[in-house]
């Protein structure tokens, strides 16, 4: 299990579709990591990064991902999955995330690590202060 912080401020509700099943009739493995994707993809949204990335070319490289399977996820049922920040360091940061089920049980949880990348100079870069600043006052670090 990974740290559970308190405060997970992007929130998705996501129907799972009878296609996201797999043979042994629950939620296959691979939707979790999309659902972690979509989320993520909202706070990257949320703090900045996806305006610089399109403006200057700095943004994300995803450089590793988790998921604890806690719970099988049955059809039909609607997710909750949520995200926040738990770390910043000089040139990446870490997210954790939840996915929980219709009566707020944890069927599964997870981090990842993002470092910020410039594109153009294909290299890693420091984490911007207007980034650092969003994150902060986002997740409350």
């Amino acid at each position: 299990m990974i740290e559970r912080p308190a405060h997970f401020p992007v929130r998705l509700e996501i129907p799972i579709a009878w296609g996201e099943q797999d043979a042994f009739g629950h939620l296959n493995n691979v939707a979790y990591l999309r659902y972690f994707e979509s989320v993520r993809m909202h706070f990257l949204d949320r703090v900045g990064i996806l305006r610089s990335h399109a403006e200057q070319g700095i943004g994300v490289i995803l450089a590793s991902t988790t998921c604890n399977f806690l719970r099988p996820v049955h059809w039909p049922a609607t997710l909750a999955v949520a995200t926040t920040c738990t770390q910043v360091g000089n040139t990446s940061f870490t997210m954790a995330y939840r996915i929980t089920d219709g009566t707020g049980a944890l069927v599964a949880d997870g981090t990842s690590v993002q470092v910020m990348f410039d594109y153009n100079a294909a290299t890693k870069v420091r984490v911007p202060d207007a980034v650092r600043m969003a994150i902060a006052e986002l997740c409350a670090l």
